[in-house]
């Protein structure tokens, strides 16, 4: 028997289990290795198996740095431009891109098995047959949901171990299951670029159908997919795959009644699910707040929390005056460490931002503007710099190239810190750009604990960290970017 099979088959089942619920019908338990032997596959379960797995997906750990999906989002903003290590602990591997890039690596396993246990409940729940009586409304969301769910985890893997579609659609990069795995599942091979995104497609708009009428009852359930958010994954779909009026046009549909907030007093802190903007996203509570902790950056001065994540201070310089979003970072040529974009709660809580609805007026005017509609492209991007308290974007002398540098430099001010870094490079096939210390910002050190108990000089007004780790220059489209499938999987599936 494959023992990749077995093992994601193993971690699974542990997640089937009947777990209590809290606010907004979430969970408050971990999952185990063992299956609760009352929550079977059937109907009238499936929308538990679904929270299961959501739930599996942000709070399983093998370590405080490994915490869950917001662990990759934040690797992935480490290893893009805007984002500084502190050389201390939490993700300084990924800044120097010497983690996911090796397949024996603890996280390279993490990341990986993270993503297939979520496709394998989800696969349990969209496998769930049902009739008569059982062919509930509540059943078909949760397949729905399901569909979604799965759709998002395909899109993750498109993303990370394998160039952009338009670079190859052909290229292979991780296998497709679209069957709950068990001891007999025959392993399978990569499947294509243009392969997982026929399944990403076919998912979404079987999503769609599915979830037709399904009305949150709350802010706390906005971790439950519905027909904005699908169509946010769409756009996001579309938009990698070059489809762009497409793109253009989920993007709008997907942000209606999710209103921009306009003031820098409502976007600070970014810890709370019932945010306007949030569209999707995970929910804290005490009893389940441990991926909080790898979330929440904030505040060196206090030593809150981690504070190895922080802002390049020369990324301040993109910033115009007058944008509400300058006040949420406390820029290191200040003398401060920190940044205020995400604070933790006084119950040391903090909600986890999936998709906002300033992501989708940015996909619609990128989208746009490579499907060379200038004047349309702008009315979306005006209106989510209106709202952060700029005036219009002025298009006079503009081409459509520059505007759509401006748009990617706009996704990296709106974007910072929400997990958008590597792939937005990968998926644009531009290269990982970081301005290293000048002589004066050198001279300015900070002291600073080592794991080893011991202080190192460092300094954080800049990328001490400017090339790869072999010593060559960042490049477009480098294997660096992309992570590797762990040592163990393929030493496990000879189809690989």
């Amino acid at each position: 028997m494959n023992t990749s099979i077995k093992n994601i088959t193993l971690l699974a089942a542990g997640l089937l289990l009947g777990l209590s619920s809290c606010s907004g019908d979430f969970l408050d338990h971990r999952p185990t290795d063992a299956v609760d032997a009352a929550i079977v596959p059937v109907p009238s379960n499936a929308g538990r198996i679904f929270n299961d797995a959501w739930y599996n997906l942000f709070e399983y750990s093998s370590t405080y740095a490994n915490m869950g999906y917001r662990a990759l989002m934040l690797q992935d903003d480490m290893m893009a431009d805007d984002v500084i290590s502190r050389p201390m602990y939490g993700f300084n591997s990924s800044y120097q891109f010497n983690d996911v890039v090796m397949p024996a690596n603890t996280r390279t396993s993490f990341a990986w098995y993270l993503m297939y246990k979520t496709i394998d409940n989800c696969n349990t729940v969209i496998s769930i047959a049902a009739t008569g009586d059982d062919d509930t409304p509540e059943f078909r969301y949760a397949q729905g949901q399901a569909y979604a769910l799965r759709a998002f985890c395909y899109l993750h893997l498109a993303q990370h171990y394998q160039f952009t579609y338009l670079k190859d659609p052909v290229a292979l990069a991780v296998p497709l299951y679209t069957e709950p795995t068990g001891p007999a599942t025959q392993p399978k091979g990569k499947a294509s670029l243009e392969a997982l995104y026929t399944q990403i497609f076919s998912d979404l708009e079987k999503a769609n159908g599915l979830l037709d009428g399904y009305v949150r009852h709350d802010d706390k359930s906005k971790f439950k997919p519905n027909t904005s958010v699908v169509n946010g994954l769409l756009a996001r779909a579309y938009l990698l795959t070059g489809q762009w009026s497409d793109a253009a046009k989920a993007a709008l549909e997907a942000a209606k009644g999710y209103t921009l907030m306009t003031e820098a007093k409502t976007y600070m802190g970014f810890n709370d699910i019932s945010n306007s903007e949030w569209m999707w996203g995970h929910p804290q509570s005490v009893s389940q707040s441990d991926s909080s902790y790898n979330f929440y950056y904030i505040d060196v001065v206090t030593s809150d929390a981690y504070n190895s994540f922080m802002a390049d201070p020369h990324f301040m310089d993109t910033f115009e005056p007058g944008d509400i979003r300058l006040d949420l970072f406390q820029w290191m040529r200040e003398g401060y460490l920190g940044y205020r974009k995400f604070r933790i709660c006084a119950d040391q809580t903090g909600d986890i931002v999936v998709m906002r609805s300033a992501e989708m007026y940015l996909i619609a005017a990128e989208a746009l503007a490579r499907d060379n509609q200038l004047d349309e492209a702008v009315k979306p991007l005006n209106t989510l710099r209106n709202a952060r308290g700029l005036g219009d974007y002025d298009l006079t002398g503009k081409t459509k190239e520059q505007f759509i540098a401006d748009v990617l430099m706009e996704r990296r001010r709106e974007l910072w810190g929400e997990g958008f870094g590597i792939t937005d490079i990968l998926r644009t096939q531009q290269a990982v750009e970081r301005l290293p210390l000048t002589n004066e910002e050198a001279a300015k050190e900070y002291d600073c604990w080592q794991q080893d108990g011991t202080y190192k000089k460092y300094n954080p007004e800049g990328h001490w960290f400017t090339s790869f780790p072999d010593g060559t220059k960042f490049v477009p489209n480098s294997t660096y970017y992309l992570y590797a499938i762990p040592e163990k999987e393929t030493n496990a599936n000879p189809n690989l």
